[in-house]
């Protein structure tokens, strides 16, 4: 072996060696590894001064055994102390600065002040978390020499946008109380009591509009302020039966005694026509306002009303339609319609132009703008609306058996079919149709033109001269770009469609029975087998049913 020594001046790391006659020749294995069993092993050693150091060696060697010398000492400097290397870079959006650093060979470790200077260098001036440079710098010293080490040290401060302006009501509705029946012991609750109908006197508070707020601003790493989103802001809008509060301008107050309810962000007052039951005695109602009938419908009535309807009791084989909401606290029930009339199936009819909320439905008609809500079974009804749930609960839980369902947002039942095989038929296609009319209509802009546009061009071919020429290209430019407009139409109005079939869904959380058809699109699926809770979705064009 070779007796290397080794030594240190200032940050330079030298080695030397006493040759003699009976000196090796030196390989740079040796020197490497007799390096890396000394004390200075952690410096930065310098691999062409150590190729440097082993051709000097060997050169000495050579001369003594030529006779030229008896001894030689060779000395040579092959490493050098290093500090830490530390690097900050902040990403692109000036958000986080991190923190990178090289271990030391044999040179100092950073400190706190060192990283907050190298900070300084590339402009932090905000959100240094010396918890986490503790951390990383806690790392070094149990490091390699070399040994890299990364985190991020600096966070800026998100904006908080504001918030939109939003409207709240100040007294109960009475259409509320549905999805919240009078509890009784046990439990249980009395589908019945909802308690009395309260109306709003004039004067009182009954809407409030909650302004909206501009957000506080937030701060990049380098100390810039980030100016938040303001809320957008939201009309406290006049309505029949209501006034402004004289004394905050954000706050609607009753003009007359009725039924207050909420439309569209727009609270009313509706005038109150009120009944015990509705039978040809009393004859059919036509009333602008909301009705009340506390007891039953009996069969062949008709009621229309421009506010909400409310029925305490239960409705067969009758006719109710409003501009409002419908509630019919105990349930209706129909017969087929002989002949049937457009659009109808059955005798009995619920036509809102906001929600329906009933306890259970057989054999009606049920169409609503927005959401049908049936607290316990609907069997053999068509029903159109936004969307449907069938049960109460977190997790819907009542039975959806037979008739044809047609919704644009999406369904929730406890059970779906039944397990005699009933006729069920869902379609999700309600806003579907509303796309593809869309759709069709563009094409049949489109068309026309692209016709009239291959026909002009076949013209340009046979012309002579260039001012016809030149003419019938202004024309047929014109019609490109009628063409490509309406295209580009078209092409959005279908990637929205597509958009919205993706997220609409079917949920049954219970059991889902064989014969139920269900469509999404242009597509149909009637499930095969009784299920367990069943998600029905469309997925890449294909109708899919996976457990939930």
């Amino acid at each position: 072996m070779h007796n290397f020594k080794f030594s240190q001046e200032g940050k330079d790391t030298f080695i030397a060696l006493h040759c003699e006659r009976d000196t090796k020749a030196v390989r740079e294995k040796d020197i490497i590894d007799a390096f890396e069993e000394s004390y200075f092993f952690e410096a930065f050693l310098l691999h062409d001064e150590v190729a440097n150091f082993t051709e000097l060696v060997n050169e000495k060697i050579a001369e003594i055994e030529k006779g030229e010398f008896e001894t030689a000492d060779v000395g040579h400097k092959i490493a050098e102390l290093r500090d830490a290397e530390l690097t900050v870079t902040l990403s692109p959006d000036k958000m986080v600065g991190r923190l990178k650093i090289v271990s030391a060979y044999g040179g100092e470790m950073p400190s706190i002040d060192d990283v907050k200077t190298a900070c300084k260098l590339q402009g932090v001036r905000f959100g240094l978390k010396r918890s986490k440079v503790e951390k990383l710098l806690e790392k070094g010293f149990d490091a390699a020499p070399g040994e890299i080490f990364e985190g991020d040290i600096a966070f800026g401060l998100e904006p908080k946008h504001g918030k939109n302006a939003y409207f709240k009501p100040l007294v109960e509705l009475f259409s509320d109380k549905l999805r919240k029946p009078a509890e009784k012991e046990g439990g249980k609750v009395d589908l019945r009591d909802l308690g009395d109908i309260e109306t709003v006197k004039p004067g009182q508070k009954i809407y409030q509009k909650i302004p909206l707020t501009d957000g506080k601003p937030g701060r990049n790493i380098l100390g810039d302020d980030l100016p938040p989103t303001p809320g957008k802001d939201a009309e406290l809008e006049l309505s029949q039966g209501t006034i402004i509060d004289e004394r905050d301008p954000n706050i609607l107050v009753a003009s007359r005694e009725g039924l207050a309810r909420v439309i569209d962000e727009r609270m009313e007052v509706d005038n109150v026509y009120t009944i015990s039951e509705l039978t040809p005695k009393q004859g059919h109602i036509k009333f602008n306002g909301t009705v009340i009938i506390s007891g039953d419908v009996s069969p062949e009535m008709r009621v229309v009303a421009t506010g909400d309807v409310v029925v305490g009791g239960f409705v067969e084989s009758a006719s109710i339609r409003c501009q409002g909401e419908i509630t019919v606290i105990a349930g209706a029930s129909g017969k087929l319609l002989e002949p049937e009339q457009p659009g109808r199936q059955y005798n009995c009819l619920l036509e809102a132009g906001n929600r329906v909320n009933i306890a259970f439905a057989n054999q009606i008609d049920i169409r609503a703008k927005r959401d049908v809500f049936v607290h316990k079974q609907l069997s053999h009804c068509n029903v159109v609306a936004a969307s449907l749930r069938v049960g109460q609960g977190t997790k819907a839980n009542g039975k959806l058996i037979g008739g044809n369902i047609e919704v644009s947002k999406g369904i929730e039942v406890g059970h779906l079919g039944a397990p005699a095989g009933a006729d069920t038929r869902i379609s999700m296609n309600r806003t579907y149709k509303v796309f593809k009319q869309k759709e069709d209509m563009l094409w049949e802009k489109i068309h026309p033109l692209s016709e009239e546009q291959d026909k002009l061009k076949d013209k340009l071919k046979m012309l002579m001269s260039n001012e016809q020429k030149q003419e019938l290209k202004m024309k047929i430019a014109k019609l490109s770009k009628q063409v490509s407009k309406l295209s580009y139409q078209r092409k959005r109005i279908i990637q929205r469609r597509r958009d919205y079939m993706d997220v609409i869904e079917i949920h049954v959380n219970h059991t889902l029975y064989n014969g139920t058809l269900v469509e999404f699109g242009g597509k149909n699926l009637s499930n095969d087998r009784q299920r367990g809770p069943s998600v029905i979705r469309l997925n890449e064009q294909v109708i899919e049913i996976e457990p939930k």
